[in-house]
């Protein structure tokens, strides 16, 4: 991810991956509650990684 600064890749990444975790999740029939847990903590996760970019500039 060329261009971006560090912070933004990493979260990028994490809640990329978190999110992929949820959809796999839902692919298998796993439980409602796991499905939408993973994107409940993909989307937190994005907002402290986004609040912690702002507070750094």
């Amino acid at each position: 991810m060329t261009g971006l600064p560090g912070s933004i890749s990493i979260a990028l990444s994490l809640v990329g991956s978190i999110w992929l975790v949820g959809v796999v999740a839902l692919l298998v029939d796993a439980p409602g509650e796991l499905v939408a847990a993973t994107f409940v903590v993909g989307m937190l996760v994005g907002i402290a990684e986004w609040q912690a970019g702002r507070l750094r500039n």
